[in-house]
This record gives structure tokens, sequence and C-alpha cells, in this order.
């Protein structure tokens, strides 16, 4: 996202508009985080190897030959993680210049191939690479010929192969924690909410606005397009941990933890980010759908049920009226002529705000199914660009 902000923006704009600048940080930090997990995932598959491969090896009758006094286990393991951060560093940077779009939008099938051959080519570079400093290290004479012995020999294929297979592993993995939601994979797996329990989030509604007719002028083919190309730029909102719950037509709901949700009022930047992202490219859709498209979104905070459901097809599931109020606020943007509204209740949760947004109430709103009437607050952004309606 940062590198996309930075190709299509003014440098004098990131450098005076607080807004690029902070979304540029959550990118930088988002980058960082997933750069360790990536590093530190690599460095342990490259110490396993070593537990594998020469510890241990005095009671196996295969290497009774080996002179196992001379194995230096401390060199080993530090070659380990020298080779797991070279590794973990180039698959990082290759997954980054994957991660796109027009990329993502391609089936598993085709994605899984795409990653599985980029890995390969990841781990021959890096393995090829410390071979030659293993050869300058050692200070023996380089030759052709005991260079290619060298990429020809039994280690370098097994080694070739044990860190394809861990590096697709992880791919394997990631697609799966991003089909669930990033971090459910692993509540699922530990059976987090294998028996129901209560949790506090924030939810927001988001839905597409005149979906209507957009679908009747696009036709359901195009319109489906859209749908896709918008949801797939929605996906900047993670900066900011948001989590994605559920897809339903042309509408979107995401989830925060109350804590991080509150944090420098991730949940509401995390809207006008998207907003901001699909301003940055107004020129492919208005060339290709013919229409800027737009979305409203409504927020609330409360106590939700959740649990694991199905059998067959396993999800979280939540449950509560906390979910029920933020879809009937969501409903409301029309009638205010606001493209985001919240509850009092997360207006008063919300410690501090960003400069740039004004938070007014609006009065108090009876929803539909409420016996009571709910306080709403709009919140708008102050913005530069005349091309962003407020």
């Amino acid at each position: 996202h940062l590198f996309e902000v930075a190709q299509q923006t003014p440098c004098t704009q990131l450098s005076s508009d607080p807004r690029c600048t902070t979304d540029a940080i959550e990118a930088m930090k988002f980058s960082y985080r997933s750069y360790l997990l990536c590093i530190a995932y690599f460095v342990t598959a490259a110490c396993f190897w070593v537990l594998f491969r020469f510890v241990g090896l005095s009671s196996v009758a295969a290497f009774d030959s080996l002179d196992h006094d001379s194995l230096n286990h401390v060199a080993l393991f530090a070659k380990a993680i020298v080779i797991g951060c070279g590794i973990g560093t180039i698959f990082f940077f290759v997954s980054r210049g994957l991660d796109t779009p027009a990329i993502r939008r391609r089936p598993y099938g085709m994605l899984i191939a795409l990653y599985a051959l980029s890995n390969v080519i990841c781990v021959t570079l890096a393995l090829v690479a410390l071979s030659l400093m293993t050869i300058v290290i050692e200070d023996k004479e380089f030759t052709v010929a005991a260079f290619t012995s060298r990429l020809l020999s039994i280690n370098f294929l097994v080694l070739l192969i044990y860190y394809s297979l861990v590096s697709f592993a992880f791919v394997i993995f990631k697609e799966i924690d991003r089909k669930f939601g990033p971090g459910n994979l692993r509540k699922l797996v530990v059976g987090t909410f294998y028996h129901p329990r209560e949790v506090e989030l924030i939810v927001m509604f988001l839905d597409l606005k005149d979906s209507t007719s957009h679908a009747e002028r696009l036709g359901h083919l195009e319109f489906g397009r859209l749908i896709q190309d918008c949801f797939i730029d929605m996906s900047v909102v993670t900066d900011f941990k948001a989590q994605f719950y559920q897809y339903v037509g042309d509408e979107s709901i995401l989830l925060w933890d109350v804590t991080e949700g509150i944090e420098e009022a991730n949940c509401l930047r995390a809207y006008f980010a998207f907003r901001r992202r699909l301003e940055q490219r107004r020129d492919y859709y208005t060339s290709r759908y013919g229409t800027m498209p737009s979305f409203k979104a409504g927020v609330n905070i409360g106590t939700a049920i959740v649990l694991e459901v199905g059998e067959i097809k396993r999800e979280i599931s939540y449950l509560g009226d906390v979910l029920n109020t933020a879809a009937r606020i969501q409903g409301l943007c029309n009638t205010h002529r606001e493209n985001l509204l919240i509850s009092a209740n997360l207006q008063a949760r919300l410690a501090s705000t960003p400069g740039n947004l004004e938070i007014d109430a609006i009065g108090s709103t009876e929803l539909r199914g409420r016996a009571e009437a709910v306080n709403l607050f709009r919140v708008r952004q102050q913005v530069d660009n005349p091309l962003i309606e407020p």
C-alpha cells in the first residue's frame, strides 16, 4: 500500500498531508511485522534442519564413520540462522511483489502454482549465494567444475527440496489464514470458540451505494467484477487491524478487537483509507465501469456471542444485538445523507481522534427492531482534494 501511495501521490503531498503520512506509517508497521514473522519462520525451519541432520547422529548406524567430535554445532546453528534470514528476506520481498490485486484475483490453483515456482527460484538463489559465500569464507580456489559439482550434489538437492517444501507450506498456511481471516485459522485449530463465549468488539457494516442502479446499468457479470475489485481494494483496512468477518452480496462486515479498534481511532481511519484507495484508482473505475464506487458504513461497539459453527464447513460466527444495530445504523446513512455513522456508545469510548476527523452528533433516532432510540454521530474527514466528497 505504501508503494502504491508513493507512486500515485506527489512527494510534496506525502510530506504535508498527515493522512498519507499516517497511512504510510501503518503500512510500514504491518510490513515490518510480516517481515519479522517470515524471518522467524525460516530461521526456525533452518534450525530444525540442523537438528534433523547433525544432532544425535551418534546413535544412527549409517553415520558411524562420521567424526562427531569435529562438528561445531554452534557454527552449524549460526549458519542456519544466516540461511533462514537470507531465504526469509528473499521470500518476503518476492511475496510482496506478487501480492498485487492483479495476481490476488487469480484462481487459487494459479496462485499456488505461481507461488510454488517463485519459491523454488528464491530457494535456489539463496542456496547458490550461500555456496559462493562458503567458498569465499573457506578460502578455497573457485573453479567452475567444483562449483557445479557442489550444486549438483545430493546435499544441495536435499536442501533445495526441504526449503522449497517449507516455503510452500508457509504459502499454503498463509492463504488458508487469509481465507478464514487473519488470525482465525489459529483460533479454529486450538478451539478458542468451540464453546460459545462473550466478547466485546467493534462492528462495521460497509455497503456499496446505489448498487441497484449499478447492477442494472452494468449487468450482472460486470457488476460482479466491480464488487470483486472493490473488495480487493478494501484489503487496505487490514493495515488498521480490521478483520474481515463476512461478505454478503455487495456488503462487507468488518470486526475489531476493542482495544485495537479504539487505538488511534483505527475503526474510523480504516474507512477513510479505503475511500482513498478507491480514489487513487478513480481512472481505472471510471474507464472500466463508467462510475466511481462509493461506500457507506455504520459502526457500533458492544458484546456479542462468538462460537464455532458447522461440521462440513466450519467457521466462526458472531451473534448479538451489536451486529444488528450496526446494520441498522448503516441503513440510516442515506436518510441522513452521510457516509459514516457511529453509535453514541462508540463515540464515548474513543479516547482521542485524529485532528483531521470531525465527529458531530446528529440526534436520537429510532432503529427498526429496537424499543429504545439510539444517539448517532456522523464522522467526516477534512480533505484538501475536491474530488473526494466530504
